[in-house]
């Protein structure tokens, strides 16, 4: 009879504890994939010029957000670029940038002949 109810125990303390450890495996998964956690957005003026006002806050504050993370930059590849440059300017190792560009064709013009805000857009993920 002693040895039924640890046999029971033991299976109802399993059946307690499984979920925490399917809990634990999950999360570390999440973090094993050195998926980017935290996005910020920029949106650069017509052309390849300097930073708006606001969008150099914005890298400013992804620079001191991401903590010696790598950040990973991805837009048209002259926008690209400027935001790059703007994170080195912040006090982000160039080494720990990475670029990626896009390629496509430039998205469609609107009505007042600046291209698409899409087509301006820089994300910064880290």
């Amino acid at each position: 009879m002693m040895m039924i109810r640890r046999t029971a125990a033991v299976l109802i303390g399993g059946l307690f504890l499984a979920p925490l450890a399917t809990m634990a495996q999950s999360t570390s998964l999440a973090y094993a994939t050195g998926q980017p956690r935290s996005e910020y957005m920029v949106f650069l003026d017509k052309g390849a010029g300097p930073l708006p006002p606001t969008a150099a806050a914005t890298v400013r504050t992804a620079a001191r957000a991401a903590a010696g993370r790598p950040i990973h930059v991805s837009g048209r590849a002259e926008h690209a670029q400027i935001v790059r440059q703007e994170l080195i300017r912040d006090g982000v190792p160039a080494t720990s940038i990475f670029v990626y560009t896009d390629r496509g064709p430039v998205l469609t013009r609107i009505n007042d002949g600046i291209s698409s805000p899409n087509d301006r857009r820089v994300d910064i993920k880290f």
